[in-house]
């Protein structure tokens, strides 16, 4: 794989050289994967998901050393310059297991004064593509050497939006989920669920999805691909004047994102409770 990003900024430029780096690692799947749990019984990792975040935390550390670093997979290390790595070595675990093509490495960097996110690069192998976005810099799809801007849909109706989402992993957290989308679906144009928070969020910047939402992302899921969504003009928040957290995350055009958060308050989404 080789990207290239257009825009100037020397930590896009290592966010998307380190990604890919990863990516190029977990692209070489080895026939057998190690599986083990982690939250549920359905949320696994292999050992391919540590030795990305091993190789990511070792590129990091050696050329960003002051900077801090929080991974998916058990990363911590504090920071001395205000500043931290979000990463998440390999999003979409179950498709990568199936050998499905909707994984992705996701790098992003936030500024720790303000939780504003700076940087991010997310980078698809077996889509052959990348994203990257930079503070008030725009956002980009890469394809190798070739890139675009890109910006979200202008669908400003729930009636015609295609919307994404995600599922949590115990059966009470996705029983609360199935309510909503039970409601929801009949008034949509459509849902989509690719099993990727990083990628859902690029697809919204290409105005693939007109609207993203999900209960339950951690850090590492948004923090790369909510700043290419921003970039690409999404409103990005939580429900309830919030900001995104693992309470909820909403993503669309400014529009229809008001149009989403008030039908997903409405229903409670963010609550197991009706």
């Amino acid at each position: 794989m080789n990207f290239t990003s257009p825009l100037p900024d020397a930590d896009v430029h290592f966010a998307l050289a380190i990604a890919t780096a990863a990516g190029e690692l977990l692209a070489a799947r080895p026939d057998a994967l190690e599986i083990s749990t982690k939250s549920t019984a359905t949320d696994v990792v292999t050992q391919m998901d540590k030795l990305a975040e091993d190789l990511l935390v070792s590129r990091i550390r050696a050329e960003r050393p002051l900077d801090g670093i929080l991974g998916e997979e058990g990363a911590d290390v504090s920071s001395e310059s205000g500043r931290m790595w979000v990463i998440d070595p390999l999003d979409g675990t179950v498709n990568y297991l199936y050998n499905l093509p909707f994984w992705a490495v996701s790098v992003g960097l936030v500024d720790l004064a303000t939780n504003h996110g700076l940087v991010g690069a997310v980078v698809a192998p077996t889509l052959g593509k990348a994203w990257v976005a930079g503070h008030n810099q725009g956002a980009f799809v890469l394809n190798g050497d070739t890139s675009r801007p890109i910006g979200v849909s202008e669908c400003q109706t729930i009636g015609r939006a295609l919307i994404g989402t995600g599922f949590g992993y115990s059966q009470e957290r996705r029983a609360s989920q199935g309510r909503v989308i039970k409601t929801l679906l009949p008034g949509l144009r459509d849902i989509r669920r690719m099993g990727s928070c990083a990628i859902d969020l690029c697809l919204l910047a290409e105005g693939h999805l007109d609207a993203f939402f999900e209960r339950g992302v951690n850090p590492w899921d948004h923090a790369a691909g909510g700043v290419i969504a921003r970039e690409a003009g999404a409103k990005v928040s939580g429900l309830r004047s919030k900001p995104e957290s693992d309470e909820m995350l909403v993503a669309a055009n400014p529009q229809l994102h008001a149009l989403l958060v008030h039908e997903l308050e409405t229903l409670n989404a963010d609550s197991d409770e009706e």
